[in-house]
């Protein structure tokens, strides 16, 4: 770094002038002032930095799969997304991000997407384009912005700021080179309420006079998870031509808006299918005697409460007390929060109770959702190998799931007088593959069950015979995928498959 001990003493000079005789609040501002320009500073000179018209990054890396842990211990191995021919256009005049991949699951997935790896593009606008120093720095000297007190955080100075959109973000400011190393904003989770993501910046080198990182590492709050490791291979400064960029997405995404419409099928006596219309995912609702219970909390807040709401509907006088979770994948577990601010009981299989106590527990203050509003503590029923729900009108048996290298904390249920499988992630007629074809034999197997109709969270209800028919051509299909690409000396995840439907394939 050229002349720290310069730029250390511009900063010093800057803060005891600023600081010199003004009110509380002043000081706070001028000392925020004071280490971003000093930042500024360390990075090539204000002027510089603010005459940039656009920055272009490039680069590899991973992503956490957040969907994917296969148990819920906290030493459980993470489940990653390589990132390839990462391209990252910096339009910093008109504040937007254009970000281009190659990506593909490094663990099986059921769905070609997963396993593609097609190119992607997303654009990115407001707090999504801060997580990298130099847009984060000229959003927080920009005019518009206020700025809040410094803090001391591990030795860092800390700077808050609140960017035109009213987003408060912060940014640490390493004491030694001036150079920023984190920012920090809030997100709001399904599962886990307010989120606090911190994107740390390492390995600065100059470009054409400008320091910029070349690793960049984002975490989030939650058992300090690393969600993406990115390494930087080039960057390049006001490129002449920038690519098209997409239009700005309109409209909300995920669970706000109207309540989703919820499609109810009537299985059997007592015995229904509710799921999200149009081919969304869902399950079973089961009658009792004084109560109903329902099989999976999928998808968000807005799918969880409006398959309740249907349910409640159900049979005058009887109500949704509890809801069984297949697994604690976000998609499956994704209305969790929801469920326990309705009072609902959670069963589950045991190893997950302070996995789900975490996510409850967890605050919801800057995005607040249900559980924040209606705050209550989680009613846990576990299930160890088998659970029987059982009055004068109905036996349901609740099992561990057993093989199904997908996850090991799952449940599956079933209803022994109409012979009614439920389950999630064992069988969808639309995936393209299956490979752990094996689960629903091992369990059926296991338990001496004799399933003759399987309600899936995935796809629709249908016979046995048709759920294992449709998974012996997935297996095909995964089977045939990896032949061809074990022909021109790819070796995706999962390859070679090691289950069809009735057990283990041999070499």
């Amino acid at each position: 770094m050229k002349a720290p001990s310069l730029v250390s003493s511009i900063a010093a000079l800057a803060l005891a002038t600023a600081l010199a005789s003004a009110p509380v609040f002043a000081q706070d501002a001028a000392a925020a002032r004071a280490l971003l320009e000093a930042a500024a500073t360390a990075m090539g000179g204000r002027e510089r930095l603010e005459s940039l018209d656009n920055l272009v990054m490039t680069g590899f890396g991973q992503r956490y799969a957040s969907n994917g842990n296969i148990s819920t211990d906290p030493n459980s191995p993470p489940k990653w997304q390589a990132v390839a021919e990462a391209e990252r256009y910096f339009d910093l005049r008109n504040e937007r991000t254009l970000n281009r991949e190659r990506a593909s699951n490094m663990f099986p997935f059921a769905a070609t997407f997963g396993m593609s790896w097609d190119a992607r593009e997303r654009l990115q606008t407001g707090v999504a384009m801060l997580d990298h120093p130099l847009p984060a720095l000229l959003a927080a000297l920009a005019p518009t912005t206020e700025l809040g007190p410094v803090q001391i955080e591990d030795g860092m100075a800390v700077v808050a700021f609140t960017i035109a959109d009213g987003t408060t973000l912060w940014i640490a400011i390493d004491p030694q080179t001036h150079l920023p190393y984190w920012t920090r904003w809030i997100t709001g989770s399904a599962t886990l309420g307010d989120v606090t993501n911190t994107a740390y910046f390492t390995g600065y080198l100059p470009f054409d006079g400008i320091w910029l990182p070349t690793g960049l590492m984002n975490k989030i709050d939650w058992r300090d998870q690393v969600t993406l490791m990115f390494q930087v291979d080039s960057y390049r400064l006001d490129v002449p031509d920038l690519p098209e960029f997409p239009a700005a997405a309109g409209g909300s995404e995920g669970g706000g808006g109207r309540s989703p419409q919820i499609a109810s099928t009537k299985i059997a006596d007592g015995v229904w299918d509710l799921r999200v219309a149009n081919g969304g995912s869902g399950g079973a609702v089961i009658e009792f005697a004084d109560h109903l219970v329902m099989f999976e909390p999928y998808g968000n807040e807005a799918q969880t409460m409006a398959r309740i709401d249907a349910a409640n509907r159900l049979v005058r006088g009887k109500q949704v007390t509890a809801v069984i979770v297949g697994h604690h994948h976000e998609d499956h577990a994704g209305g969790l929060r929801a469920a326990v601010a309705r009072g609902l009981t959670i069963i589950a299989q045991r190893r997950t109770q302070p996995f789900f106590e975490e996510w409850v527990s967890r605050p919801a203050v800057r995005f607040p959702d249900e559980l924040a509003r209606h705050p209550r503590p989680m009613d846990f029923m576990p299930v160890d190998e088998h659970l029987v729900l059982e009055d004068s009108t109905q036996r349901l048996d609740i099992y561990h799931a057993v093989g199904d290298f997908h996850m090991s904390d799952g449940l599956i249920a079933y209803l022994p007088n109409e012979k009614i499988l439920m389950e999630g992630d064992f069988t969808d007629e639309t995936w393209a593959w299956n490979w752990w074809a094996g689960a629903l034999r091992a369990n059926v197997d296991l338990y001496g069950i004799a399933p003759e109709l399987d309600i899936p969270v995935h796809g629709t209800p249908g016979t046995i015979e048709e759920k294992l028919a449709r998974t012996a051509e997935q297996v095909e299909a995964a089977q045939r995928f990896c032949a061809e690409n074990a022909a021109r000396g790819a070796y995706p995840f999962g390859c070679p498959i090691r289950w069809s439907t009735t057990g283990p394939i041999a070499e």
